[in-house]
């Protein structure tokens, strides 16, 4: 149990909980528990009793944290893989760096699904995604109709 205690992957909660049946173990009163922790005497005696009640094989089962409830993601890994691959095939071919409104339009244009650019830009970067910003340049693209057409007018003016 001590060396279970001390494993630096566990969540805080769950090493308290390990410690309150170590302490039980030792003969440490409930309310002596709790104060020493500085947890409620219920909850104490509720993680200790779900841990005696469930037996030697099973009591760990049940000291870690139940699953939250809640709404389920609404971005599934498939849509994060579709968009991994729309945006590092745009990448490969050169044609053009994608920003997070145009992923999130993208993603409600392809599969009906509202997400934020900003829910968007963040779980690709936790994803470790290479996640770059459109430049923005206060020349506009150069049109050739345009500029025959704006030549053609200034040959034509008397200078």
């Amino acid at each position: 149990m001590q060396r279970r205690s001390r494993e630096r992957v566990i969540a805080p909660a769950l090493r308290d909980r390990l410690e309150m049946i170590r302490l039980s173990e030792l003969g440490w009163g409930v309310p002596t528990i709790a104060r020493y922790l500085g947890r409620h005497e219920q909850t104490v005696r509720k993680y200790i009793t779900a841990f005696v009640a469930a037996g030697p094989t099973g009591g760990w089962a049940a000291l870690p944290d139940r699953p939250r409830p809640g709404r389920p993601p609404t971005v599934t890994e498939a849509h994060w893989l579709a968009m991994e691959r729309v945006l590092d095939e745009a990448a490969a071919r050169g044609e053009r760096t994608w920003s997070a409104p145009q992923v999130a339009a993208w993603l409600a244009k392809t599969d009906r699904l509202d997400g934020s650019p900003r829910y968007l830009g963040e779980r690709l970067r936790q994803r470790k995604f290479r996640w770059k910003r459109t430049k923005r340049s206060v020349q506009p693209k150069a049109d050739p109709d345009r500029q025959a057409h704006a030549k053609a007018d200034l040959a034509v003016l008397p200078f």
